[in-house]
């Protein structure tokens, strides 16, 4: 109850509605706030003396807290049922005698009642009441030769793959402005999936690139290499738009997930899987399809896809161990590639 509400910074501005007395006559010739009115000062200005009013408005808005502090002790005291604990703690001058409770505390608020059980303490070089002796005595300690027990070894325990594994083979050759494409590109093909198409053209991919230069240079991508980059993210989107293939993916599925996350247990202990797009047809058909975001300059690119299943393989199997019955593709939103991969 001792502590006090601290203090801030002074308001820039105090004001106060006043209010006249009910049934009194307004003033003739008198002040506007005779018959009511509000009342406002602004804080003084540096170097100069603090204005009247403003110290009056300041004294009401410290009454008015005092007043609140004291309904709060009230409310706070009488909701106990069983037991009510007040604690406070006062210091003593230099001659010994108690001091009073600092204002604006709950201590000032209640010490008409609680100065009696203060009085008693107030000399601390008289000897502690027998029964504060006795209790004293009885306190139990540790012996002065006790040691805390070793602590036992450290548990050893590495983080479960994620299912985000296939990242080192898609960008081990391109470096970090690829990785972060494919990431920027994986976001919006998921919102874009979320939407079931609704409300996306090629424009409003268009109108899209500052943001896409934004999240590539919030990952880390210089700001003169943020423009290319973007042009590849925009390319990837309008391509899958455009595409037949691309639309039946993202579009509209009785069962639909993206970024749909799994986990299952296996030989090796619990595994994490994150599919890019999952959904059921409407003949029944269940499909988990991957988004790659490779690049291939030059001709042949159907040798480029074929060359690509095979290096995902691995992770397609894994796949398919996840969700059995599940059919499974690799959609290359750069390309407009699509591959279906049977075990």
């Amino acid at each position: 109850l001792d502590l006090g509400p601290g203090s801030g910074d002074p308001d820039l501005l105090l004001f106060n509605e006043m209010v006249a007395s009910p049934g009194r006559p307004p003033v003739k010739g008198g002040s506007e706030l005779a018959s009511g009115g509000l009342l406002l000062a602004p804080i003084k200005a540096t170097g100069s003396d603090s204005d009247p009013t403003y110290r009056y408005l300041s004294r009401l808005e410290a009454d008015a807290e005092d007043t609140e502090a004291s309904r709060l002790l009230y409310v706070a005291a009488t909701r106990a049922e069983k037991h009510l604990h007040l604690l406070a703690c006062l210091g003593c001058d230099k001659d010994g005698e108690l001091k009073k409770p600092s204002s604006h505390t709950l201590l000032s608020r209640a010490w008409s009642a609680a100065e009696p059980f203060f009085k008693p303490l107030q000399h601390a070089t008289e000897p502690a009441p027998a029964a504060f002796a006795a209790n004293a005595s009885a306190i139990n300690r540790l012996p002065s030769a006790f040691r805390a027990p070793d602590l036992p070894a450290p548990v050893q325990w590495t983080a479960p793959p994620q299912g985000r594994d296939e990242e080192e083979i898609e960008f081990s050759w391109a470096g970090e402005t690829a990785r972060h494409v494919g990431t920027v590109v994986h976001r919006w093909l998921q919102r874009m999936a979320e939407d079931e198409l609704r409300g996306w053209d090629a424009h409003r991919i268009d109108s899209l690139m500052p943001t896409f230069r934004r999240e590539l240079q919030r990952r880390g991508i210089r700001a003169g290499d943020a423009y290319p980059a973007g042009e590849l993210v925009r390319s990837a989107l309008k391509n899958t738009l455009a595409d037949e293939r691309g639309r039946w993916v993202l579009g509209p599925h009785p069962e639909a997930r993206s970024e749909y996350r799994l986990r299952i247990r296996s030989a090796e202990g619990l595994q994490t899987y994150v599919l890019d797009r999952f959904f059921k047809t409407k003949e029944g058909e269940r499909w988990t399809v991957d988004f790659k975001t490779s690049r291939h300059e030059g001709a042949n690119v159907e040798a480029f896809l074929d060359q690509e299943l095979s290096r995902y393989s691995k992770q397609l199997q894994r796949y398919r161990y996840a969700q059995s019955g599940s059919r499974l593709g690799l959609y290359f939103p750069l390309l407009r590639g699509w591959r279906e991969w049977r075990p």
